[in-house]
């Protein structure tokens, strides 16, 4: 489908956690992805909380980072499982050219 709905879809449910509705009950625990046009594996990913399949689909990292955040990953956590797509840099001063 559409990546703008995958990216609608996180934002929505990060932001459902976040607004306070005057109630103890957590936003996202009625959570309806339903309403997204999202694909099989959008959908899947998503679901899972497959941190991997959301970046592998394209999610952009920032909301990516929220989404981590918003279920309950440590920093560290999440760091390990995108490690595997990181490509290596290898840093040069400038007195080394």
């Amino acid at each position: 489908m559409s990546l703008y709905q995958l990216h609608r879809c996180v934002y929505d449910w990060v932001r459902a956690g976040e607004v306070n509705s005057g109630t103890d009950v957590d936003g996202r625990l009625n959570f309806d992805d339903t309403a997204y046009e999202l694909s099989v594996d959008e959908r899947k990913a998503f679901v899972d909380r497959d941190v991997a399949g959301l970046y592998q689909l394209g999610l952009h990292e920032v909301l990516l980072n929220r989404f981590c955040r918003a279920a309950g990953f440590a920093r560290d956590d999440y760091r390990k499982i995108l490690e595997p797509f990181g490509e290596t840099e290898e840093r040069r001063g400038r007195w080394q050219r």
